[in-house]
């Protein structure tokens, strides 16, 4: 069965089910929409093991840990859903969805898994999408030499 996968970091129970009431609302004929909460468990395990264990409906367990045990981590400054979709308009359908419903949008990163996001740790790759974020906010396109002129 086809599924849109996402890990979401910051989030609360009421954000993601406002986020899957908006995607369900304006795509009626979308795949199942299957979010999780990354727990601080989560942190140290690689995002391939998690997305492995979420795609077979096994759940996730860390360190012993099943689904849901552990809190959620709360020493990170952004709110970050990372998205796994067979269609990169799928993941445009996510990320549309949930900015229009939650608060304080431009503070949310949305991500795709990507080949090397397969290998790091959830910690890790959050990490890098913050310094992303950071670099993309605090940057003027105009002294970027791979931009065109307007």
């Amino acid at each position: 069965m086809e599924k849109i996968v996402c890990f979401s970091l910051g989030l609360s129970e009421e954000d993601i089910e406002k986020g899957k009431g908006s995607f369900y609302g304006l795509n009626r004929e979308a795949p199942a929409l299957e979010v999780m909460a990354i727990t601080k468990a989560m942190l140290d395990l690689k995002v391939g093991e998690a997305l492995r264990s979420m795609i077979a409906g096994s759940g996730i367990n860390s360190a012993g840990k099943e689904q849901g045990s552990d809190s959620a981590p709360d020493s990170y400054k952004y709110r970050v859903v990372i998205v796994l979709a067979l269609e990169r308009d799928q993941v445009l359908q996510v990320m549309r969805s949930f900015k229009a419903v939650l608060p304080d949008p431009q503070n949310i990163i949305f991500a795709v898994v990507t080949e090397t996001a397969l290998n790091w740790t959830f910690g890790e790759y959050i990490g890098h999408l913050g310094a992303e974020h950071e670099s993309m906010k605090n940057q003027n396109p105009r002294d970027n030499p791979d931009m065109k002129k307007m």
